[in-house]
This record gives C-alpha cells, structure tokens and sequence, in this order.
C-alpha cells in the first residue's frame, strides 16, 4: 500500500469513528457520513458565490461545514463559532437529563479532524450565539444555519448577529406550513416533547429577522434538506433569507 493510501485509509478510519452532522468531502474520496447533505441543494442558499477579501462568519458550526464552504469561495477570514458543553446548549428542561450528548460531545475532534484534511484556516471560537457582540469583531458576511428553532429567544442573537455584520447575513432554519385555518400561526411553541422551540413558518422567519433589525430582508423559495439520520424528527422544510443590514 502506497504513503497516500495508507493516509486516505486513516482518514477513513478516523472519520468512520465519529457521528457526523454534516456530510463532508474530506479529499480522496473520503466522506462523512451526516445526518444532513447539504450538497444537493447548495444553490438554495443564497451565499455569494465570490467571497474574497471578506471576512465572514458561521454561528453555530458544527461539523463545519458552512464555514469551510466560505473558505472555498475565497474568504480572507472565516471564524466559527460553537459551543463545547452540550450542557450549554439551550435544551428544554424535559430533555435535558436524558438526551443523547454523542454529537455534541465530538463536535471539537471532527471540526479539527476536517479542518486538518482540508488543509483550512477557519478559526474556530467558542461562543454562545446569545453572547455574541461587536467584541469578537465585525464581518462582512454572516451565516447562521438550523439554530434559532434551538433557542427559547430566537430574536436576541439574530439582533447579536446585526450587531457584527457590516454587509449581510444568511439566516436559514427549519420552517412549517401550518394547516389552512382562518388564521394561520406565524410561530408555534413546543420546548417538552422535542428539541425544539419556536418552529415558525416563512413569514415568522422573516419577521423575526426583520425584527432583529436588518433593513432588507429577501426569502428564498423553501426545500427540504436531504435528511439520513434515520427516523422523521429532524425531517423537515428549510427556509432562508438573505438580510441585508
């Protein structure tokens, strides 16, 4: 067996070992096995397809995978932000004794695995989106993917992410088509049974931004996220906007 191969063989094994969020090209041929493949519908993210000389960041990382995507299109800087404790993260009381910790408690060996196969720069920051601010710096451009139906206050770090972007953000997150009634909810409120909180539909996405302060906000058409977890919980149509401060 050849050096090379016998690398792309340990990089196999390693990513192998770990659950993974997202489904990532690690080179060689090598990819993670995620709950969710973004690559079908990349395009449905209205991320400027020419990113050079900005500095970008991507609230709530994960496995990474936004971030190394600003990487890729030509980002001068790309900070990631997460948290380490699963115990930080904002479950509902109900939950928070008996769910399962797997993928949050490998969240900082993956990112460096992929981080070290990709050869990337991306700066990795641990950091509540709740206390985001001005102090870590300003960007020109923002993503935040799949978080705010995670938070008990989803408007508090949309206002944070405003606070840092000197262009405009991308804001995407699990949406709902309510059944047609008279008067259709705009949000709905779970917080016991699933990891969940506000679930809202596109016009309540949109409204929160709003809300947050961005002056323009533009929503895409929705889609649903190719999903392989297994299983129908985290199954569900995405909205985006792009918002523009």
């Amino acid at each position: 067996m050849s050096s090379a191969s016998l690398e792309t063989s340990k990089l196999r094994a390693a990513a192998e070992g770990y659950p993974w969020y997202h489904t990532l090209e690690l080179g060689d041929g090598v990819v993670t096995k995620g709950m969710f493949d973004h690559r079908p519908v990349l395009d449905r993210y209205p991320i400027p397809a020419d990113l050079t000389g900005m500095r970008c960041l991507d609230v709530a990382t994960m496995d990474g995978y936004w971030a190394f995507e600003m990487e890729r299109r030509g980002a001068e800087s790309v900070t990631a932000l997460d948290l380490e404790n699963p115990e930080e993260l904002d479950w509902p009381a109900s939950l928070r004794a008996d769910h399962d910790k797997s993928m949050d408690e490998t969240k900082a060996e993956r990112f460096a695995l992929a981080k070290d196969a990709l050869g990337s720069n991306v700066e990795r920051v641990l950091l509540s989106a709740y206390d985001l601010s001005p102090d870590l710096g300003t960007f020109d451009f923002v993503f935040c993917g799949d978080l705010l139906l995670h938070l008990k206050d989803p408007i508090t770090p949309v206002e944070n992410i405003r606070s840092v972007c000197t262009g405009s953000a991308v804001i995407a997150n699990v949406i709902t088509k309510f059944r047609r009634q008279e008067k259709q909810p705009m949000a709905v409120l779970d917080g016991i049974d699933t990891f969940t909180w506000w679930t809202t539909n596109l016009t309540g996405l949109v409204r929160i931004v709003r809300a947050a302060g961005f002056a323009r906000v533009e929503p895409s058409e929705t889609f649903e996220l190719p999903y392989t977890g297994g299983g129908d919980g985290w199954r569900g149509l995405r909205g985006v906007v792009h918002a523009y401060v």
